[in-house]
C-alpha cells in the first residue's frame, strides 16, 4: 500500500511539473489579439476562443493535484489500516470536525473562483469577483447549521469507535445514505480533477459515517441492543 502511494505520489509531481513547463494557450499572443477584438458581452465567442486556444496545461495541474492528494490520504491510511480506521479521538474532536468541515468546503469554493479568475476563465466584461464572493458568509452559516443540527445524533458518553461499526443494516439509515452520496460526489470530483473539493468532500464523509458508527456502538451497548435504524 506504501509502494502504491509513492508511485501515484511520483506520477503526481511529474504530471505538475509537465504541467507547469508548458504554456496555457497554444498561441498566446494569436489568443489576445483575437481576445481583444471582442465585444463587452460575447461572453460565448470568448469562451469559444478560449476552449480553442488551450492546451492541457490546466487540466494536468487539476490531475496532477489530484494524484498527489490521493497518495497523501492512501499513505495515511495505510499506516493505519483500513479496518483500523476510528472516530475522533473525542467528542470535542467531533465538535471540532463539525466546526471545520464548513469552513473547508467554503474555502474549496473560494479557492475554485480565484482560481478560475487567475486561469482566465472570465472575460475582462463579466461581472466582479465580489457578487459571488458576497455568498460565502450565508454559505457558511447554512453549512455551520447543517453540520451542527447533525450533533444531535450524539446522545450518551462519547468513546472513539471502529469506522466499520457503520456498515450496518442496524446503523442510522439517514446517516448511511447521506454518507454513501457524499462518496460519490467525492469519487466523481477526484474523477474530474477537482481535488479542492474532493478534500472537503472527505471530510464530510468521515463526520457522517463517524457519527453513524458511533451511534451505532452506543444503542448496540444499551440493554436489548436495539437497532439504531428504527430510531
Amino acid at each position: 500500500m506504501k509502494l502504491a502511494a509513492y508511485l501515484i505520489l511520483l506520477v503526481g509531481i511529474a504530471i505538475l511539473a509537465y504541467a507547469y513547463s508548458i504554456a496555457p494557450y497554444k498561441d498566446e499572443a494569436l489568443f489576445m489579439e483575437r481576445y481583444m477584438a471582442l465585444s463587452a458581452g460575447q461572453s460565448n465567442e470568448y469562451w469559444q476562443l478560449r476552449d480553442e486556444m488551450l492546451t492541457p496545461k490546466f487540466q494536468l495541474q487539476n490531475y496532477g493535484g489530484t494524484l498527489v492528494t490521493l497518495a497523501v490520504a492512501v499513505f495515511f491510511v495505510s499506516r493505519r489500516g483500513w479496518q483500523q480506521l476510528k472516530s475522533p479521538k473525542s467528542r470535542v474532536a467531533l465538535l471540532g470536525l463539525a466546526f471545520a468541515t464548513p469552513f473547508l468546503t467554503v474555502g474549496a469554493y473560494v479557492f475554485d473562483l480565484l482560481q478560475a479568475f487567475d486561469r482566465g476563465e472570465f472575460p475582462h466584461w463579466a461581472d466582479s469577483m465580489g457578487i459571488p464572493l458576497m455568498g460565502v458568509p450565508v454559505n457558511l452559516v447554512v453549512l455551520l447549521l447543517w453540520s451542527g443540527a447533525h450533533l444531535a445524533f450524539l446522545r450518551g458518553p462519547y468513546q472513539p469507535v471502529f469506522l466499520s461499526q457503520a456498515m450496518s443494516r442496524q446503523a442510522n439509515w439517514w446517516l448511511l445514505v447521506i454518507a454513501a452520496l457524499t462518496a460519490l460526489l467525492s469519487v466523481l470530483f477526484a474523477f474530474e480533477g477537482a481535488y479542492w473539493y474532493a478534500i472537503p468532500g472527505v471530510a464530510w464523509l468521515y463526520f457522517y459515517v463517524s457519527l453513524a458508527a458511533v451511534r451505532r456502538s452506543t444503542y448496540a451497548a444499551e440493554p436489548g441492543g436495539q437497532s439504531d435504524a428504527t430510531r
